[in-house]
């Protein structure tokens, strides 16, 4: 077993030498946070986090948020200026919001930024919603001849317990498999 998991770290270290990852996501209540912290330490990525005044904690920011994201009222975003084309691989991370993307990520995709070949998106749900809808929506808003290559969803109750190590395992594996095969 030992011997196991040192082959899977040298693996996990060898393909983060390999490729330049940027990470950009949204989170209203840390969930999306800490599984974007996760995904960010095991490929040694950067990471912006998207800001958005209008949601901020509470019950009252959580009504907003459902009825905008149900309206499509897409608010204004703060985040620094970044050149996603310098990098290999782009991940995009947010909450599910009434079976979308958290408003904030839509409105940075909805901006039409420059984006390298290879995206992912990894999502928060709290179990309303399935997250094939939301894997949809999120897809609707890239350039027509791009696809997510890597899609990854996870329980807030399973985050919040830390219980996504497996899920975690498989979407790194997944990149790992589409880099290695040029896949794009």
């Amino acid at each position: 077993m030992r011997r196991s998991k040192q082959k899977h770290v040298v693996v996990s270290q060898q393909y983060r030498l390999k490729m330049r990852t940027l990470l950009i996501f949204y989170s209203r209540s840390g969930a999306t946070r800490k599984l974007a912290t996760a995904i960010a330490a095991e490929l040694h990525a950067d990471v912006i986090e998207i800001r958005c005044p209008r949601f901020r904690s509470g019950w009252l920011s959580y009504l907003r948020a459902g009825y905008d994201s149900v309206r499509g009222i897409l608010p204004d975003i703060e985040m620094p200026l970044v050149d996603a084309t310098a990098y290999d691989l782009v991940l995009f991370g947010a909450p599910v919001w009434t079976s979308y993307p958290a408003l904030p990520l839509r409105a940075f995709l909805a901006s039409q930024p420059a984006l390298p070949a290879r995206v992912g998106l990894f999502l928060a749900f709290g179990g309303h919603s399935p997250p094939d809808k939301t894997f949809k929506a999120a897809s609707a808003l890239l350039p027509p001849a791009q696809a997510f290559e890597a899609t990854l969803a996870v329980r807030q109750r399973d985050i919040a317990h830390d219980q996504f190590g497996a899920d975690l395992r498989r979407f790194i594996q997944a990149l790992n498999r589409n880099e290695s095969s040029g896949t794009v």
